[in-house]
């Protein structure tokens, strides 16, 4: 929660309050309350679309999220401006303009949430629309919630509007009261969320309510609860694998691939609507127009990620060492100083963009995802190879155009090539990090190096992000983790 300009807010209204005892001719003409807002359908709908607006923000899936998750990874890396190096080199602390605007514009969607989750049900609309909003909100914090909680770790848990400064001071809530929150909201949820794909693009629906569950319980560690909600949204058969990997990041076939993609945080180009400029991150300079009109080269893949895949790995298409730029000169990293060691991240290409302006989206769910928590989590349940689990990832693997892990594997190597595959299927998609904090893995870092960054002395506080220092020295009930101390 942004405790600094909640202050900000109630101190500022206070000052006004005192200004206008001054002059007691002075009459207010209007004031509008929390209740008399939360008072029509349309208000309703307002209010749930301000909930999902916080996806779509900078300090969230717009930038902050995947900054922090993916640069601290295997897989990607900045050019080393602006601070976003200390991401990648393990420099950053409590200060840091991403770690403080991820969690500011997380609790402003848990705000929302909260507000639509205690108002809409007092308003008088069709009902069946109603429920489905509160659900939606429901989701939306359970989301937010699990960003938070597997950054930061414990954190505080609020499941009521801010409404006095005394709501501002709260401490931190042990991590598993907050998963057990998560699974609360999600599951009641469930019994409302339509199935199948929904009318309205990036909205919720049952799917994805259960990818989102299935994720919680695998982090959770509740492997059994994980296969079972898994399994349940791939009987259910409303989702499936696009035949070509690559063709499911074509912009141009967002409407196609909605079979695949469960739930995508949705951009536009049109000017009248929010698009994003992660597109032109990616976009190496001097390449305008190959990948998005705006190309500032400001994020590449690492040389040692793009060797990991197999040669005839589908996937692989999805990143670039070499481009042709508008006037037909080749740029490779032999030739082009700005692509030593540089592979270019094409996922998110959008040769039609306005400008900085580009329509991709940023998937949250795919179905391709739940078969591997299937299969991982199958795998951890039983302690061994499941068939059903293994033919599972074999269905990425398939689609990938690689070949089926054998069913003779060994039962620890299994494991390794699954969280292998999720890197390969879900790269660039903010999972990997978390992946690597989760298993305990992400102190491996420091071996993962290049001529841009040839030290990374990650430590073992860095498995959660700091609390954001202005969140602590305005929360006298929030103290910062032990270990950044």
């Amino acid at each position: 929660m942004n405790y600094k300009n909640i202050k900000l807010l109630f101190v500022g209204s206070l000052a006004g309050l005192m200004a206008s005892c001054s002059d007691l001719v002075e009459q207010p003409y209007s004031f509008l309350t929390i209740n008399e807002f939360y008072s029509t359908a349309n208000d309703a709908e307002s209010a749930i679309t301000a909930t999902y607006g916080s996806l779509t923000q900078t300090g969230m899936y717009g930038q902050a999220i995947w900054m922090l998750s993916d640069y601290s990874g295997d897989q990607m890396f900045p050019k080393p401006v602006v601070g976003r190096d200390l991401l990648t080199s393990f420099g950053y602390d409590a200060t840091h303009d991403q770690v403080e605007s991820f969690w500011n514009e997380s609790y402003n969607g848990i705000n929302n949430a909260n507000l639509v989750i205690q108002n809409v049900p007092e308003i008088s609309m069709d009902e069946q629309r109603r429920s489905h909003i509160v659900a939606e909100a429901k989701f939306l914090r359970a989301l937010y919630y699990f960003n938070l909680v597997r950054s930061y770790g414990d954190i505080p848990l609020k499941v009521l509007p801010t409404s006095s400064l005394a709501d501002i001071e709260t401490g931190k809530s042990p991590q598993a009261e907050v998963y057990s929150q998560i699974i609360i909201d999600l599951e009641e949820a469930l019994t409302v969320l339509n199935a199948g794909i929904p009318e309205v693009k990036g909205r919720v629906s049952r799917g994805a309510a259960q990818a989102l569950l299935a994720k919680v319980y695998l982090y959770s560690e509740d492997y059994a609860s994980a296969v079972e909600m898994a399994k349940q949204l791939i009987s259910e058969g409303n989702y499936a694998l696009v035949a070509d990997p690559v063709s499911l990041w074509d912009v141009n076939k967002e409407n196609a691939n909605v079979i695949e993609n469960i739930l995508s945080v949705e951009f536009s180009r049109a000017p009248n609507l929010q698009s994003q400029t992660f597109t032109s991150f990616f976009a190496p300079s001097g390449s305008n127009g190959v990948y998005s009109a705006t190309a500032w080269g400001s994020s590449f893949a690492f040389k040692s990620f793009y060797d990991s895949y197999e040669a005839m790995d589908l996937r692989k298409q999805l990143m670039d060492t070499e481009f042709t730029d508008s006037q037909g000169k080749l740029h490779t990293m032999d030739n082009d100083p700005n692509l030593k060691e540089r592979v270019i991240i094409k996922k998110y290409a959008d040769p039609m963009s306005n400008g900085a302006r580009n329509e991709s989206n940023y998937p949250l769910f795919r179905y391709a995802e739940v078969l591997l928590i299937y299969a991982e989590a199958s795998a951890r349940a039983s302690g061994q190879v499941d068939a059903e689990g293994l033919a599972a990832i074999n269905q990425v693997r398939q689609r990938a155009g690689v070949e089926a892990i054998p069913a003779t594997i060994a039962y620890e190597d299994y494991l390794d090539r699954i969280l292998q595959e999720r890197s390969w299927e879900l790269a660039f998609e903010a999972d990997r990090w978390f992946d690597l904090t989760r298993t305990g893995e992400f102190m491996d870092m420091a071996q993962v190096t290049n001529y841009w960054f040839p030290v990374r002395p990650v430590q073992l506080k860095h498995r959660y992000f700091p609390i954001p220092e202005t969140e602590v020295q305005t929360n006298s009930n929030l103290d910062q983790s032990a270990d950044w101390k």
